[in-house]
């Protein structure tokens, strides 16, 4: 009996769906319009701005303490990510459910194909349930920690630290009252801020790690000519057949890495811009000890920066292996006309760009050294001027 991985996506993919749906966000739903979740969602985010402003104020102005900036940028900057992440599913929601629909129907397609092809599927399935569990571990383990560790201070230590660095104007939260109300408000951010940032970035993670599968269905398919160029290259209709099939599925594959690349561009951007400024406020934090929760938010941090980096990577890679793929082939055993196909799809490989920080430096790994090593010396300099 065919394994059915078209089933086994869509059981990977409720997940996300479920959370963006409490989050009024399921923009994967065909005819999406925002309801009221939405609008809530909105003014919660619009809210906890407001008052991380309001907090840096009073921290600054009235207690002159600057330490505060760097524990309200931490959290300001989560806000800010997740704020263009929902502006951008809404926005683009009709490229969301197109590109999770040509997911669905690859999957639903090549499942009933030859074993070759089911078995790049079931890789593709393996990779997404482990960047998946990654994602999900990482979320669950910061939630907890970040409101665990007020009830552990509670417990241990009989002393009230808040989850979240920000407060509300005339409320005294040295009382029972607003200290409990003001809890109960950061732990509503911080479900919708972890729980919210997960889903535009396990679609992120999905889409973007299906351009290998797309990439690999190529390969096969080149395979499949060439074994017939080897063995019988006087075949003309059949490697005719294969060679157009061939051609428009590289195509399809340009279509999708730049569907994927348009779809995220500025997230990512923003993305890696506020995990930057965060990362380094948290540095800074854990050296002054004045954030407990700090040490977790930053591993969760530096988890999702070299987690986007490592997307760009796996990219960059697809696309230098469709070019090989293409060098690589028997196209020497095809017609002139033929071979003129294979010269256009060499052209256009040759051509394609990978992911960007905002075009302004590529999406990969070695960006993420590079910025690592910024990271350290900025936490450094504000380590010896707040000293």
């Amino acid at each position: 009996m065919t394994t059915k991985y078209s089933n086994q996506f869509e059981k990977i993919f409720y997940i996300t769906r479920f959370f963006s749906a409490i989050c009024g966000a399921d923009v994967i739903k065909e005819n999406y319009h925002m309801t009221w979740l939405t609008w809530s969602l909105i003014g919660l985010v619009n809210g906890a701005i407001l008052f991380t402003f309001y907090s840096m104020y009073v921290g600054v102005a009235i207690n002159n303490d600057w330490s505060e900036i760097l524990k309200c940028l931490c959290m300001f900057c989560t806000g800010i990510q997740a704020y263009a992440k929902l502006i951008n599913a809404i926005y683009s929601c009709r490229v969301f459910n197109s590109i999770s629909e040509e997911i669905f129907s690859l999957y639903t397609v090549y499942e009933q194909r030859n074993k070759h092809y089911r078995k790049l599927l079931q890789e593709s399935i393996s990779l997404i349930k482990k960047l998946m569990s990654i994602l999900t571990g990482s979320v669950v383990l910061v939630f907890f920690t970040i409101i665990g560790t007020p009830v552990f201070y509670i417990l241990v230590f009989k002393e009230r630290i808040f989850i979240m660095p920000f407060f509300f104007p005339y409320i005294d939260y040295n009382t029972d009252f607003g200290y409990y109300f003001t809890s109960a408000f950061h732990v509503v951010c911080v479900f919708f801020g972890a729980f919210g940032n997960y889903v535009s970035d396990s679609w992120c993670f999905v889409f973007a790690a299906h351009i290998p599968l797309v990439k690999n269905i190529l390969q096969a398919k080149f395979n499949e000519m060439d074994e017939l160029l080897l063995e019988n290259p006087q075949k003309a209709n059949e490697i005719k057949v294969l060679l157009k099939d061939i051609f428009q599925w590289h195509q399809k594959y340009s279509d999708f890495c730049k569907s994927v690349k348009n779809l995220f561009f500025w997230v990512i951007f923003v993305q890696v811009a506020m995990e930057f400024v965060s990362i380094v406020c948290t540095i800074v934090c854990i050296f002054l000890r004045i954030w407990p929760a700090a040490p977790a938010f930053l591993l969760y941090s530096f988890l999702l920066f070299y987690s986007y980096s490592g997307l760009g990577n796996l990219v960059e890679i697809a696309n230098d292996d469709v070019i090989s793929m293409i060098y690589a082939s028997c196209w020497y055993k095809l017609n002139v006309s033929q071979q003129k196909m294979i010269l256009i799809m060499l052209r256009e490989s040759q051509q394609a760009e990978g992911m960007s920080i905002g075009g302004v430096a590529p999406l990969s790994l070695s960006t993420a050294l590079q910025l690592t090593k910024t990271i350290y010396t900025f936490s450094m300099m504000f380590r010896e001027f707040l000293n």
